[in-house]
């Protein structure tokens, strides 16, 4: 039996220890280099080596568990020596370098056997070295190893060099006195202080701030990929232990100037820094409030004097308001600082623990900032050497460095750190140049200046996004919907305008019609600005009234004839309606207490019979483009209850758009309720287009009546809500074949749908739009021809004629391409405001900052960005958008996944709370043939899915917290008048009140493993572990013991993806079987057994 010394860990070990034995494959590998300008003496640098390495036994540990926990145990150096590759006859030294190098740091250490420390020179000419420094982060930072270890080599190799005596340590670099303070420091009531800190400093804690991925096209991630300095191609070496990274560069002369405008604030380079970073956070995570990352030395006593691991990872608390000036911010950042000093002590790991942060696949608190003030210029032997940053380790969020290079001319270097899997190094490029855009702009600006009024984007950039995309000005001829149908009615008076199974009017009866009601329409009072409400069914009569209504000068009101009598009467007072126009059949169920006066249709055609009705005359009314045309009832936050003022201006810039004058408007089937925005599609664009309205059968529009109307009536183009095209893409896409056009939209339309219908109809032309009523039913549409390919999932197109679409920030500001922005549209489209609710007009239609002075821009609240092709990519609503674990959900990515699943007609996807106050995602879905319609010539209908059997296919392609908790199932959607899903009016699902039992052998073991391990009594299959109390060390069991039962080796990085059971169940087929070796057993005096 062999005696050995050992120690326990220290807080920032034991916390690095955790971290390794979760992802067991990461290369925790730090690696750094001093790049000496002058001839480095062999023989002499080996020895200072050997000599400071026998020193440090600190560095020279093992780390073995003994069944009780990790315990480091002391080395000796026994034969190693360091490595030396002299490349300076390579083509290229620095790439020979770079690639040898990445060899040494991808190397795996051994934790139990190896030296954790790889030391040694790279010759790349006869007066360049590289002193490099490479090892496992579990002995050694970057104040450690780049400052403490790098100093004293410098030293201790300039003694050897110049045959002088060797300065003793000023303290001994030894395991022992370094491993008793940090225990010393863990059995003390300062960490129970510390923990009760964190505990209470994170109570109710903001979400982490984490930077939403960059969308960009393979021609821009190939150009952003290239790197930019021989400092970027260094930090290259990142790739060989799985992280990114990138390192921008910052002139000495502006650093200097960023250093004055700290001064002249009184506040450090490192607060000012970090405030700027704050406010880059603020602008592109779009929150208020939120947790950063602040990397602290941690070096108070022993750890300040000896090299071994003491780093650590804080959460800070930062709110940033818009209205906030940056002296603000950076004042915050000064006393934030302040009050967390005295805690740091207490490990990243331990704060996650008393704060009960839920164990994630990402940082808990955020991006990490670590600005690096200890690097300093070494000198070996007289010979000057600059600091060269290689990789800092593997982590799992982004790190965002600031460093010189120890010279003192030195450049600022920013560097940005991830993992490979959270962003790409064109990414990690694109946010390095974003944020120092912002902080350019926050030195640039008066430190008064509020942070909201930052505008980074300039020159090719900015005409991108705001003048590229939006040169839409088509001359229109500022005409009235009347003006505009009298010139079709000149053009071709005898052409059909309206059909119906038993009528049909050509242009010229419907002029004559329609001119006779608006005759005694207006001898009733109706002129300009005045409503009317319109309660009928779609018919020709309908046409013709909407039409007198308009060219008496009113404004027509629609109302669902079917209505209860209380929901028209409110409708129609809300909107201040002058009288309620209706036919016999619904004013017979209206009661006779209605406040509006109701006329019949009847009626008034009657009181044209004095007059001359075949040839009635038009009688002028003075009415001007900017009057009110309708009021419609729509689908934006505020205009499901309220109505929104539509004038004839805005309508004409709809029917007057390309899309309508380049596509098939000849025949336009007008099936949607007159309630519905869908009126505008398919009544006036082929009615002011010189186009027919083909009216469809009573009723709603499914895939069978579409088949009927087409057997009956001959049209070309029909409308079809995102809800209907999904449901006819699923169940019948070949019912559309023969057609010119399938115009689509309002809600998002996955990609699976529009490539279902492109295959079943090849040569069909499908417009998909975008558009909230408020901006006059479409704002973007994309028209894709037979020839071209199905767009990615999310694109909605290109602006309309006449329309400026705006991607802005929290402050108003454009974003770039790629990034993430609210969406705000301008132009002639932009509907008055709402009627009568002057308040919740000027939150939405806000003052314009771009183009003419008084112009208004709708706020829409849809998360979107420019694609580089454009086009415009919708993301989901800012209502829609919640988080699960601190991890922002898209409930869009959910949808567009379930869309593919063969038995799913229709899906759509929120984010509620549990009876427990979880948030949880829950699917609503449609099962293809549930809405009825499977009449002949159908498409073979699947069996319709379980609900096991979509929280399979969901997670065989989500996260596994992004796969719904609860699936339900509805015959179908509930929609708004203009067609789109009204998620307020789902119903509350029914999660599992009780717990799963397990289902198979397999679960019944897991249960059991998940329940010892949680000191439980039962688990149920769908229970998150770490929702229980499961953390880092309980996780490390549970894995033991499913390895013990099972025979089957889980990561527990695994297990975080899993989470539950019931995911552990599903990966099982993944898992394989286990080979891992036992650990070797030691006492905790480190005797090996």
């Amino acid at each position: 039996m062999v005696r050995l010394r050992s120690f326990g860990l220290s807080s920032a070990q034991n916390g690095m220890w955790l971290a390794q034995k979760i992802s067991p494959g990461m290369l925790n590998h730090p690696l750094l280099m001093w790049d000496v300008d002058g001839e480095l003496d062999a023989a002499a640098m080996e020895s200072a080596f050997r000599h400071v390495l026998g020193e440090a036994e600190v560095l020279r540990v093992n780390f073995v568990d003994d069944g009780d926990g990790p315990r480091q145990v002391p080395r000796d150096m026994e034969d190693w020596r360091p490595f030396f590759l002299d490349l300076s006859a390579a083509a290229d030294p620095e790439q020979a370098a770079r690639e040898a190098l990445a060899d040494v740091v991808g190397k795996p250490f051994d934790l139990e056997r190896d030296l954790l420390l790889r030391l040694g020179v790279v010759k790349l000419a006869p007066t360049r070295s590289l002193v490099v420094i490479s090892y496992h982060h579990l002995v050694s930072d970057g104040y450690g190893a780049g400052g403490l270890l790098s100093r004293r080599l410098a030293e201790v190799y300039t003694a050897l060099a110049q045959g002088t005596e060797i300065p003793e340590l000023p303290h001994p670099w030894d395991a022992e006195s370094f491993a008793a303070e940090g225990a010393e420091y863990r059995g003390s009531q300062k960490f129970v202080e510390d923990t009760e800190f964190w505990r209470d400093y994170l109570a109710d804690a903001p979400a982490p701030a984490q930077i939403p991925r960059i969308a960009m096209s393979d021609s821009t991630r190939a150009a952003l990929a290239e790197p930019v300095s021989s400092a970027d191609r260094w930090s290259r070496l990142a790739d060989s232990i799985g992280m990114v990274s990138r390192t921008l560069t910052v002139p000495r002369a502006e650093f200097d100037m960023w250093a004055e405008k700290a001064k002249s604030m009184g506040v450090w380079m490192s607060a000012l820094l970090t405030a700027a970073v704050a406010v880059y956070f603020r602008h592109r995570c779009d929150r208020s409030e939120f947790l950063l990352s602040l990397a602290v030395a941690n070096r108070a006593g022993a750890a300040g004097r000896t090299p071994g691991l003491a780093v650590n990872v804080v959460p800070m608390r930062m709110r940033v308001p818009l209205g906030a000036t940056f002296a603000e911010i950076a004042d915050t950042v000064v006393d934030e600082t302040y009050e967390l000093f005295d805690h740091f002590a207490c490990h990243y790991s331990d704060i996650q623990r008393a704060s009960g942060t839920s164990l994630g696949e990402r940082g808990s608190f955020g991006a990490a900032i670590n600005v690096v003030e200890f690097v300093e210029q070494l000198h070996f032997a007289g010979t000057p050497a600059r600091h060269l940053g290689g990789t800092i380790g593997s982590f799992d969020e982004l790190s965002i460095g600031v460093h010189s290079d120890g010279s003192v001319d030195s450049d600022l270097f920013l560097r940005l750190d991830a993992p490979a899997s959270l962003y790409s190094s064109a990414e990690l490029r694109f946010i390095g140049e974003e944020l120092i855009a912002h902080i350019r702009a926050v030195m640039a600006s008066d430190s008064q200046l509020p942070v909201g009024a930052l505008d980074v984007v300039s020159g090719a950039d900015r005409d991108e996004v705001l003048a590229t995309p939006n040169d839409t000005d088509v001359p229109v001829p500022g005409l009235t919907v009347p003006e505009l149908f009298a010139r079709q009615v000149r053009r071709a008076p005898d052409a059909v305008a309206v059909v119906s199974a038993d009528s049909a009017v050509s242009y010229r009866e419907l002029d004559e019609r329609s001119s006779s009601l608006a005759e005694v329409l207006r001898r009733r009072g109706v002129g300009p600005e005045t409503v009317v409400a319109v309660a009928m069914s779609r018919s020709v009569d309908l046409a013709v009234t909407l039409l007198g209504v308009l060219k008496a000068g009113g404004a027509y009101l629609p109302i669902d004839p079917t209505f209860p009598t209380e929901r028209i009467g409110s409708v129609a007072s809300d909107s201040s309606a002058r009288v309620l126009l209706t036919d016999a059949a619904t004013a017979r169920t209206l009661s006779a207490d209605l406040d509006v006066p109701v006329i019949l249709f009847d009626d008034l055609w009657s009181d044209t019979a004095g007059g001359d009705r075949d040839g009635a005359r038009e009688v002028p009314v003075p009415l001007h483009p900017d009057n009110l045309m309708t009021v419609m009832y729509g689908s934006g936050p505020v205009g499901a209850t309220t109505g929104i003022a539509v004038t004839h201006r805005n309508m004409e810039r709809f029917v007057m758009d390309r899309h309508w004058r380049e596509g098939d408007h000849s025949a336009v089937l007008w099936h949607s309720p007159h309630t519905s925005e869908a009126l505008a599609l398919e009544l006036w664009v082929p009615l002011l287009n010189g186009g027919r309205a083909v009216v469809a059968p009573p009723g709603e529009l499914d895939i069978d009546a579409l088949s009927e109307s087409r057997a009956t009536n001959l049209f070309s183009t029909v409308w079809l809500s995102a809800g209907q095209f999904s449901t006819m893409a699923a169940e019948r896409p070949e019912c559309v074949a023969g057609l010119s056009e399938v115009w689509t939209g309002g809600d998002r339309v996955s990609a699976a749908a529009i490539s279902r219908v492109r295959k079943a109809c090849p040569e069909l032309t499908i417009v998909n739009g975008y558009g909230p009523t408020e901006t006059t039913v479409l704002a973007a549409g994309d028209r894709l021809e037979p020839d071209e390919p199905v767009r990615p999932a999310g694109e909605v197109g290109r602006p309309m004629d006449n329309t400026a679409l705006y991607v802005l920030g929290p402050g108003l500001a454009p974003v770039p391409v790629g990034v993430v922005g609210e969406l705000y549209v301008a132009g002639t489209g932009v509907a008055r405001g709402y009627l009568g609710r002057t308040r919740q007009t000027a939150e939405r239609f806000v003052p314009c900052p771009f183009g003419p002075a008084g112009r208004l821009m709708y706020r829409t609240g849809d998360r979107v960005r420019w694609g580089t092709d454009g086009r415009l990519e919708y993301v989901g609503h800012a209502d829609s958008q919640a988080e699960i674990r601190e991890i922002r959900v898209e409930p869009a990515e959910v949808e567009e996944v379930l869309s593919e699943h063969p038995g799913l007609a229709q899906s759509v996807v929120v984010v509620r709370p549990d009876d427990s106050g979880k948030q949880r995602v829950v699917a609503y879905v449609v099962r293809v043939g549930a809405q009825g319609g499977g009449g002949a010539g159908v498409s073979e209908i699947p069996a319709a899915p379980s609900d096991e059997e979509l929280r399979r296919f969901a997670a065989g392609q989500l996260p596994e917290f992004m796969v719904p908790s609860a699936f339900v199932a509805l015959e179908r959607l509930p929609v708004s008048p203009g067609g789109r899903v009204d998620r307020a009016s789902l119903p509350a699902p029914e999660f599992d009140g009780g717990r799963r039992e397990p289902r198979n052998e397999t679960e019944r073991v897991l249960a059991k493993a998940f329940a010892d391990v949680l000191d439980l009594d039962r688990v149920g299959i769908d229970e998150d572990f770490f929702d229980l109390g499961g953390n880092s060390l309980r996780a490390i069991r549970l894995v033991s013991v499913i390895r013990a039962e099972l025979n089957v080796e889980v990561s527990i990085r695994k297990l975080f993806a899993a989470r539950t059971i019931t995911g552990l169940s599903d990966m099982l087929e993944e898992l394989v079987r286990s080979s891992r070796p036992t650990l070797r057993k030691r006492t905790r005096d480190g005797e090996v057994l």
